[in-house]
């Protein structure tokens, strides 16, 4: 089955026409673009309970300095590289203990190979091949958002697109996060098994579009899913449907089912969403490997894929001249041992450019829990300047 998955991606990897740009391969290198960024990432959290290593009173600032390179493109391949340093600047203790690190400091929180970030990492690296002009494939470390691979991947990820039929297919070995708000290290997926994803779109009419796909993760369980897009006017209504089988005996089965409607009023942007997984087990979107963020709306949403977790919640956003805005809530009831239990979530997300390449963005959060909850109530902010060139 391997073998034949493989196959599979080697077989879209091969077009027919050829897309060619540079002439000679010093050509595709000497023609190349390179860009950078310059960032400042702080964030503040304050508990009202700090029971954990996790979940605790933290401050920091890091900055980070990306550089990128991509060369112009010749016989149908090209090559994108970014590095990004890390440093941190500021640490309200720089002796705590994280969950990622002992005495090492709050911003190992979130930025932990070695817990002061002195670190430099490759944050892309990747060959693009483009055999035809409908498909592209796209083969080392990158930045996905797929349904349930996401962040930096050291992957192997093709697009192809037949008329109103595409196909999205994904190997990947290793994830982490690599990018201005956020260090993990790459680590293996499932061991050295890697997971494979395939998903397959079509668009039925202006109106309907359907997707199916497979998130498989040999000997440990597939997440198989579908979704259903219609759009009326300017009201947009989705429907995400996912089940996850499990391969070993001592996890159970689990449902996911999400249900989204999103419409534009007078410049206004509201939108809405409804949740639920299944009473009898967790699904597995945050669990172990799996990255299910992309179906996430809140900035924390921690208990969005717990078991027996149901969840609404409303937003909207606006534009106010170059100041973009957008305000979410949403309540979560899910079950934890015996208990039901409940928490709300608030947030609000700003965004600026104070100038062409300097660029402000904000965030705040409001967690409020039912008194019984491990964590407690906590709020959170957090803000980016990032200047690029």
């Amino acid at each position: 089955m391997k073998n034949l998955k493989i196959s599979m991606i080697a077989a879209l990897a091969v077009g027919a026409c050829s897309v060619s740009y540079a002439d000679s391969l010093q050509d595709a290198l000497t023609n190349g673009k390179v860009s950078g960024e310059i960032t400042t990432t702080y964030e503040q959290r304050d508990m009202d309970k700090t029971e954990s290593t996790y979940y605790q009173n933290t401050g920091y600032a890091v900055g980070s300095f990306a550089l990128k390179y991509e060369t112009d493109t010749w016989n149908n391949l090209s090559l994108t590289s970014k590095f990004r340093a890390y440093k941190t600047l500021f640490e309200d203790d720089d002796n705590s203990t994280t969950s990622h690190g002992t005495n090492a400091g709050d911003a190992s929180e979130r930025f932990y190979e070695d817990g002061k970030n002195r670190t430099v990492e490759a944050e892309e690296f990747f060959l693009t091949y483009t055999p035809t002009n409908n498909i592209t494939v796209k083969a080392g470390r990158q930045f996905i958002s797929s349904n349930w691979v996401n962040k930096t991947q050291d992957a192997v990820k093709i697009d192809a697109a037949f008329g109103d039929t595409s196909l999205e297919a994904i190997w990947s070995l290793r994830h982490g996060r690599v990018y201005s708000r956020d260090y993990r290290p790459m680590s293996k997926f499932n061991d050295d098994k890697g997971v494979y994803q395939f998903t397959l779109s079509h668009k039925i009419n202006d109106m309907i579009s359907v997707s199916a796909y497979d998130a498989m993760y040999p000997d440990v369980r597939d997440i198989i899913g579908g979704k259903v897009n219609l759009k009326l006017d300017n009201v947009s209504l989705n429907a995400h449907y996912a089940t996850s089988k499990e391969d070993k005996n001592t996890v159970k089965d689990s449902n996911f089912l999400h249900i989204t409607a999103s419409t534009s009023i007078a410049g206004f942007k509201p939108y809405a969403g409804y949740a639920k997984v299944d009473d009898d087990a967790a699904f597995p979107g945050y669990a172990g490997e799996n990255s299910g963020e992309t179906n996430v709306p809140f900035e924390e949403g921690d208990y969005f894929y717990s078991k027996g977790a149901e969840t609404l919640y409303v937003g909207v956003s606006k534009s106010f001249g170059d100041l973009s805005a957008t305000l979410l809530y949403g309540m979560t009831e899910y079950i934890s041992g015996t208990k039901k239990l409940d928490m709300d979530e608030t947030t609000l997300w700003l965004g600026y450019p104070l100038t062409k390449d300097l660029k402000a963005n904000l965030g705040y959060t409001i967690v409020n829990e039912t008194s019984t909850a491990p964590h407690g109530d906590y709020n959170q902010l957090n803000a980016t300047l990032t200047y690029s060139f």
